[in-house]
């Protein structure tokens, strides 16, 4: 039995199923369709379904519950107690070990406070970097958000707006290279034609090999 959660929306003309990052089954539907038709729908879809829940399983494998990722390099997570902090800093690392100070003892307070190690290190690294890349391929653009969107680690808007995933930083810095390089080349072709993969190429030799690394491990671009 596959579960999954409905989600009724107005404007949503047909049935549509999407999966989440975090393996979760999201059932679009128009408010007059019942429960009953959404899991037949469900039901006639199962083995699509099924098939993208375990590339997500595959994709999150590689990295073990006590560890953790940033730059591509998996260090092991270790978690202070609130009267054990060691430094001011509430993340950092150590040899092979990152080190989480918690700023409360809810049992959430540790993730919150990665994430927030994450989002300023996107700040730090992206931004930046998206810049230098601009300015190497001759392209502008209006502004760049950071979002913890849910399948997507980039994406590019025809006002010239240009949306990364602050997770990014958890993956090899080349990886991180190719979904910039792919949302700039947006810039000049707004699709997935020859044109587009040949400025790709032209800046990343490598993307075939960065792009498979991120259909394995990661999630979509648009």
């Amino acid at each position: 039995m596959i579960e999954y959660q409905v989600q009724r929306n107005s404007r949503s003309r047909n049935l549509r199923i999407r999966i989440t990052a975090k393996a979760e089954v999201i059932v679009s539907a128009p408010p007059r369709i019942n429960d009953t038709a959404i899991l037949r729908f469900v039901t006639q879809h199962s083995d699509w379904i099924n098939r993208n829940l375990a590339k997500i399983k595959v994709r999150t494998s590689h990295i073990r519950p006590d560890e953790l990722m940033v730059f591509g390099h998996t260090y092991k997570k270790v978690i202070h107690s609130l009267d054990d902090h060691t430094t001011r800093h509430p993340v950092f690392i150590q040899g092979e070990e990152l080190h989480i100070q918690p700023v409360s003892s809810a049992a959430s307070s540790a993730q919150r406070t990665f994430e927030t190690f994450l989002k300023t290190t996107a700040q730090k690294y992206i931004i930046p970097r998206t810049k230098q890349l601009a300015e190497l391929m001759g392209i502008t653009y209006a502004a760049i958000t950071l979002r913890d969107q849910k399948t997507r680690w980039g994406s590019c808007s025809s006002q010239g707006g240009l949306n990364f995933n602050w997770r990014l930083v958890q993956y090899p810095t080349a990886v991180i290279d190719y979904v910039i390089i792919h949302e700039l080349a947006h810039r000049k072709e707004m699709n997935h034609s020859h044109r587009f993969w040949a400025i790709v190429a032209k800046y990343d030799p490598e993307y075939q090999a960065h792009r498979k690394w991120l259909q394995r491990y990661g999630s979509t671009l648009d």
